[in-house]
Parts: C-alpha cells; sequence; structure tokens
C-alpha cells in the first residue's frame, strides 16, 4: 500500500447487492454518502463500477451512487460515461466479436426451450450469457453450457456464479477492462483498487493495484486478493472503501 489510490471499482453481484435480494437501503445510503465525499474529499477514492450486468442496469446502479467518471460493463467488453451517456466498446475485441456472440446467443436460446427457466441475459450485446434462479438446476446448465462452449467456442473465457453464467472474450475481460479503465483516465493500475467475489472478478483483482474480496467471496478470490473484509456484500465494499481512505490519509 505504497501509492495512492485515486479509483475504487467494484463488482455489483455479491458485492454491491446481493443477486434476487431488495438492496440494503441503508447500507447503499452509506456508499452514496461516500461517494459524495469522493467529489471534495481528495482523500476519498472516487467510485467506479466493473460488472458482468448489461449498460442499463450499470447506469441505474451508477445513478444511485452519484459515480461521476466511467463504468465498465459486460466484464469489461463495453464503457458508459455516465456524464454524457456515451458507450465505447473495448478496443481489443475482434471485428467479428459480435456476430461470434450471436452464434451463442442462438444456442442459449435453443437451451430455454428445454430448460424454460433460463434467462437470457438479452440486454447484453457482446457478452454470451444467462441467469437460473434454482441454484440446483444453474448447476446442471453450467455444466452442459461449458462443454458445449469449450467444444464450439473455445475463444471464450467461461465465469460463472451460483446464479450465473457468461462466455466472456478473454481480451476483454474484467482485467482487461480494468486496464482500458486507467488508460482512460490516465492512471496506472497501482492507483486503483478493486473488489470482487466470483471467478469473473479474477482477472481485475491480479491488475488491481490493491485488490478486496468481500466475506461472501469464493475461497479462490479470498486466496488472490491482498484483502478479505469482515463484512460481506455491501458491508464489506464499505469496510474495503474505508480503508482505502485511511490508506490515502497515511500518505500524507
Amino acid at each position: 500500500m505504497s501509492k495512492k489510490i485515486e479509483y475504487f471499482l467494484v463488482d455489483l453481484d455479491g458485492c454491491v447487492t446481493d443477486p434476487f435480494t431488495s438492496p440494503d437501503w441503508n447500507l447503499i445510503s452509506q456508499l452514496r454518502a461516500l461517494s459524495d465525499r469522493s467529489h471534495i474529499e481528495p482523500d476519498v477514492p472516487k467510485l467506479s463500477i466493473c460488472t458482468g450486468r448489461p449498460a442499463p442496469y450499470t447506469e441505474a446502479v451508477g445513478q444511485w451512487l452519484n459515480i461521476q467518471v466511467p463504468v465498465l460493463f459486460e466484464s469489461g467488453a463495453g464503457m458508459l460515461d455516465l456524464k454524457n451517456q456515451q458507450v465505447s466498446w473495448n478496443p481489443q475485441l475482434a471485428e467479428d466479436a459480435l456476430a461470434i456472440s450471436a452464434e451463442v446467443k442462438n444456442y442459449i436460446q435453443l437451451l430455454k426451450r428445454e430448460f424454460p427457466e433460463l434467462q437470457p441475459e438479452s440486454s447484453k450485446q457482446i457478452d454470451a450469457g444467462f441467469v437460473c434462479a434454482d441454484y440446483a438446476r444453474m448447476q446442471q446448465l453450467a455444466v452442459i453450457f461449458s462443454r458445449h462452449i469449450t467444444q464450439h467456442f473455445p475463444m471464450f473465457e467461461l465465469h460463472a456464479t451460483d446464479i450465473s453464467i457468461s462466455a466472456i472474450w478473454p481480451c476483454a475481460n474484467k482485467g482487461a477492462g480494468l486496464a482500458w479503465f486507467c488508460k482512460v483516465m490516465k492512471v496506472q493500475p497501482a492507483n486503483v483498487a478493486f473488489i470482487g467475489d466470483t471467478s469473473g472478478d479474477i482477472p481485475a483483482l491480479k491488475v488491481a493495484g490493491i485488490s478486496f474480496a468481500p466475506q461472501n467471496a469464493d475461497p479462490q478470490n479470498k486466496k488472490i486478493a491482498d484483502y478479505v473484509t469482515r463484512g460481506t456484500s455491501t458491508a464489506g465494499v464499505i469496510e474495503a472503501w474505508q480503508q482505502l481512505i485511511a490508506h490515502n490519509q497515511s500518505l500524507q
């Protein structure tokens, strides 16, 4: 912890909020208060988002939290500037990325005929994935989907949570997205912190100058992260942010 942290990038599901659960609005309000402070206090790192969620959901959470810098969606494939509503796509993506992703989405639609509880993430453009609230069925679907992608679309990375799975372009995963964010914001990765709880967050945990895993994170995330918070999800994000503020103040 030797350099000032300018930006704190957060995952959403399992960090800022819990899937399929109403947010803890008291804790969300504490996050909003910290974000408000970041716009006037130089020791408070500015907040951004790096999530596998699509742009509309990412934008909504960014508005809750008064985020005023670009946010990353679809695991780093896309960047949304919340000030001017401009969307950019990761420059590392292949020209035919959209077409290939569409083929994967077609396969997901075929799966849905057999498993109607599967819900394609239709608002995503580059990532191809789905969610399923039935945890046991999701495990079954993850095996089927992973086998098909590995056989027919080996160019993708696969990242799963308890309730979702996504095929992601390696050149536009969360690690690549964080590096892209740093380039746009003209900072080094050493000046950026990140918190994430599942396998899709690991590339960003490895790139960030300081990395956190909340208490509810997967074991591998806890092993890789620099720090594991005592609190889970939203409380863990608040704890990490407060630790970063204390770190920046210690450098004075």
